[in-house]
């Protein structure tokens, strides 16, 4: 994704700057020189959040300057109007690795939702340690033949030396549980069973035949 700034003096005014229709921002990192300040459409804003998210990699493209590979570190909104007030870009150094938490996207018909199953969504972002080129922009998880009682596990997706979780593998991304009614029909069911075990009467031993 694309997304063109113009350079903003630090004598600018933000107020008047989203008046005008801009959202001021940043551009930082540790291979840039000194933080760079710009504005960018809030338009053009508005339409990047709707097609990427905080693992995606955007160019910022700065008129009269450079274009630039960033990362959406800080975003400012509004509690009220829930209008953007200020965008942190940053630009990662390419041969280190970050932390970043990364989306999960569920695709597919769950099977065991179809049972009278609950899908449980555990891990609804999952934190990695990674190279930026590595960092995917979500994780699709196809759901499509998970059954009752089964899950999907962090370990079961493809993991190397370049892109690693930093939760345990055995932790579930996704799980269907059994319907609470089913469980609790089946546990008073044993119970019953147990109960009525206990109190059956032991077999009595034949009696022995008398001597004449």
């Amino acid at each position: 994704m694309l997304i063109k700034a113009k350079p903003r003096s630090p004598t600018q005014k933000p107020r008047r700057l989203r008046r005008e229709g801009f959202v001021p921002a940043v551009i930082y990192g540790p291979h840039v020189d000194g933080a760079i300040s710009v504005a960018v459409p809030e338009a053009d804003l508005e339409d990047l959040f709707r097609h990427v998210t905080r693992s995606t990699t955007v160019e910022v493209q700065v008129e009269g300057g450079e274009t630039y590979h960033v990362f959406l570190k800080d975003i400012q909104v509004d509690p009220i109007t829930e209008r953007f007030l200020h965008v942190d870009f940053y630009v990662p150094e390419p041969g280190r690795k970050l932390v970043i938490p990364v989306p999960v996207k569920l695709v597919g018909t769950c099977p065991g939702v179809k049972e009278g199953g609950i899908l449980e969504h555990v891990h609804e972002y999952i934190e990695v340690e990674g190279l930026p080129r590595r960092i995917p922009p979500f994780f699709e998880i196809d759901i499509s033949q998970l059954g009752l009682d089964e899950s999907i596990l962090i370990g079961d997706l493809p993991w190397d030396d370049e892109l690693r979780p930093l939760h345990p593998m055995d932790d579930p991304i996704v799980t269907v549980l059994a319907p609470r009614a089913v469980r609790l029909a089946e546990a008073e069911e044993e119970a019953e069973e147990a109960v009525a075990e206990a109190e059956a009467p032991e077999e009595a031993p034949e009696e022995e035949k008398s001597e004449e």
